[in-house]
């Protein structure tokens, strides 16, 4: 629980996406993003290729990192950068804001509570109780940034759905461009 706490509070820097974007213009979040995403994917090549380089990597980060990513896999933080970039990309501004605060808050509040006091499990990994906290969060934070609440609910459950289903692609990319995805799908679509 230590190490989860540990990544969490980390995983809670990434709300500094979202509300830097709320301030800038999507160029400008495009370019810094987008930098910091050739930063990362630098770093795991150095990872791969300099054992000087993945030594000191891991003895700084190892504290946070996931077994997989200390045997060589990419690091959330990659998949973060990745995930909120192409957010960026795709969907206008507000809906891209809502669904990095998806990943930062929704994601993190499903762990916690889940890790704490889940006890109904789900695809053995995942908690009823972590799934319900990633939805009420997730819809809230739609809400208090103003989607209507059909969207707000639809978002909701597919960030939900992808937090919790086993599907083998990191939640750090699937739940902001699903959910993303679905939101952007009402919106054009039904005129939300």
């Amino acid at each position: 629980m230590a190490r989860e706490l540990r990544r969490k509070s980390i995983h809670l820097l990434g709300l500094v996406v979202p509300i830097l974007y709320f301030f800038t213009s999507r160029d400008l979040a495009i370019i810094g993003v987008g930098g910091l995403v050739a930063l990362a994917l630098a770093a795991e090549l150095l990872k791969g290729l300099v054992p000087t380089f993945r030594a000191i990597f891991l003895r700084i980060f190892s504290p946070i990192l996931r077994s997989q990513e200390q045997k060589g896999g990419p690091t959330g933080a990659t998949y973060f950068l990745i995930g909120s970039f192409l957010c960026i990309l795709f969907f206008d501004k507000t809906l891209a804001i809502v669904c990095l605060c998806f990943l930062t808050l929704g994601d993190l509040c499903a762990a916690l509570i889940g890790k704490q006091w889940g006890r109904i499990k789900l695809f053995s990994r995942k908690s009823l109780e972590g799934s319900l906290a990633c939805f009420v969060v997730c819809t809230t934070v739609a809400l208090l940034i103003g989607l209507h609440p059909v969207v707000a609910l639809a978002g909701a459950l597919a960030a939900t759905l992808i937090e919790l289903l086993p599907i083998g692609v990191d939640d750090n990319v699937t739940i902001p461009l699903i959910s993303g995805l679905a939101m952007h799908l009402m919106v054009s679509n039904w005129h939300f």
